[in-house]
């Protein structure tokens, strides 16, 4: 073996000689940032993994952040193309029905819009005095530290921390001093959003447009319609931006915007369900937050039977199989303090016809029914038996009641008809009229076979005697607290209903009742 002390070094002359240009380029490209630009990007791992993966990756990203995933590479791009909007957030505003009109023309998006979320609600007329005087405590479109929502599937505990950071964000912020100069430059853009609105409202609630739209939406099943009100845990709809959409004319949209039939969101919801039933969209999916009773008032002719409305409506739910819907008993007559009961009382006799029940019996496909009120002062506005009579759906898998009046051979006569379907349970306030609520529980338990129950609110009894278990922690009390008795309570109703056992309200010392303020319900 040759020594290496002997091995003579290359000559400097031999070796591979550099260009001095090229080195000098590369130094100065690498000084100013620009190598990276002609760099190949690192290749993503996702294409190695199967189509079925990547697909469910898809569906847990965000709806905005669709586009930018799709960018990784061709293989994602094709896969994460068909879940880019899904569903399309749509207000009662000018360039909202715009952008949805240009989304129906689009060759490929409109293949994917399988939802519609519909908000109907309306800008308040108000005089420049008065509307200085309403300017929002905190303006969201122009401050990026508002807190983000979580996704419409997210967790309590996720909504009621959002919920809390909201809160403290706005209660902590000083209102924002308005100069006369920006003043002067909002209040046109606010008079503009009330011209616009006022002509939309003309041309039958911008029905025409809309119709236009649906019908080059090819895959629509599903439109949910709010107002303001969450359908069931009380949540309002936000862009995920989070940016007021009249933020330019320092004004809100509400629920109480209501136009001149007094009522909220009624005239919207009629333009929409005849303009569904004029498209021949077959939905299968139907969630209505607060609809005024009267829109089944509407429903009626002069003569006091099923009008055009009505069958309408019919036709809308033949093919639905999810159906939920919060009704509200508020008008623009009512006082700003306290709830009219006279409107309650006026519901309460007219839903004694069975309006909503003969409506219900037009969806014989239901997997899921919610239905809630939102007032109960001078009693719920409906009994069970006007609401579902004795229909029997076949597929029923979920029900969802809230502010209902029952007697117990009707509440029982119900579940026993859907013994072998219902699964989940949820149940807000309901009264019953006569029995008693231990007894009801141990009846539906032993029927049911149950996986999954939610208490919320609270169960009243009136006959033979008084009763009532509270089930919402006071005040600001977590819905997690173990030292809260409603929270322990609910927890021991909830688990008894699933896997049985003894009923836990037997035990008046464990779980006592909570008779305080008990003549309000009555």
């Amino acid at each position: 073996m040759e020594n290496k002390e002997n091995v003579d070094p290359i000559p400097k002359s031999d070796k591979p000689a550099k260009s001095s240009r090229s080195s000098i380029v590369k130094k100065r490209r690498k000084f100013h940032g620009k190598a990276e630009s002609h760099a190949s990007p690192p290749k993503s791992f996702l294409d190695r993994l199967p189509v079925e993966i990547v697909d469910m990756i898809c569906g847990e990203v965000w709806q905005d952040d669709i586009p930018a995933f799709r960018l990784q590479c061709k293989y994602i791009c094709k896969i994460a193309t068909p879940h880019m909007l899904h569903s399309v957030h749509v207000r009662f505003k000018k360039t909202s029905i715009d952008a949805l009109l240009e989304i129906s023309k689009h060759p490929v998006l409109s293949q994917n819009v399988k939802q519609i979320n519909y908000e109907p609600n309306l800008v308040e007329k108000r005089s420049r005095e008065d509307w200085e005087k309403k300017i929002p405590l905190v303006d969201s479109s122009s401050d990026v530290g508002f807190p983000r929502p979580p996704k419409q599937s997210a967790s309590e505990r996720e909504w009621r921390l959002f919920h809390r950071s909201v809160r403290k964000y706005i209660y902590q912020s000083e209102r924002k001093p308005y100069t006369t100069k920006e003043l002067d430059f909002a209040w046109p853009n606010y008079e503009r959003y009330l011209r616009e609105q006022d002509e939309m409202i003309e041309k039958d609630y911008a029905s025409q447009d809309l119709y236009q739209a649906i019908t080059a939406l090819p895959n629509l099943t599903s439109i949910h319609v709010n107002s303001g009100f969450g359908l069931w845990h009380g949540y309002g709809w936000t862009d995920a931006t989070n940016v007021n959409p009249y933020g330019d004319g320092l004004c809100h949209a509400t629920s109480k915007g209501s136009d001149e039939l007094g009522a909220p969101g009624l005239g919207q919801m009629v333009s929409l369900i005849n303009m569904v039933h004029r498209a021949g969209v077959k939905l299968t999916s139907l969630r209505i937050g607060s609809l005024s009773w009267r829109f089944f008032y509407e429903c009626e002719d002069d003569d006091g039977e099923d009008g055009e409305l009505f069958n309408t409506m019919n036709g809308v739910m033949h093919s639905l199989q999810d159906f939920e819907l919060f009704i509200t008993t508020w008008s623009e007559m009512d006082d700003s303090e306290d709830i009219d009961e006279g409107e309650v009382e006026e519901c309460t006799d007219f839903m004694k016809g069975g309006m909503l029940a003969r409506m219900l019996s037009g969806a014989p496909d239901l997997h899921k029914l919610a239905i809630s009120f939102d007032a109960y002062e001078s009693g719920c506005p409906i009994e069970l038996q006007d609401l579902v009579c004795d229909m029997y759906w076949p597929h029923l898998y979920i029900i969802r009641l809230d502010c209902i009046d029952t007697y117990e051979q009707d509440w029982l006569n119900f579940f026993k008809r859907h013994a072998k379907t219902i699964k989940r349970v949820a149940l807000g306030t309901i009264r019953l009229m006569d029995g008693n609520w231990p007894d009801v529980l141990e009846n539906m338990q032993n029927m049911l076979e149950l996986d999954e129950v939610q208490f919320r609110k609270e169960l009243i009894g009136l006959e033979p005697h008084l009763q009532m278990w509270r089930f919402d922690p006071p005040g600001c009390t977590s819905s997690k607290d173990d030292s809260v008795q409603e929270n322990r309570t609910r927890w021991a109703l909830e688990k008894y209903m699933i896997r049985g056992g003894i009923c836990p309200l037997r035990d008046p010392d464990a779980h006592p009742q909570t008779l305080f303020d008990l003549d309000f319900f009555v």
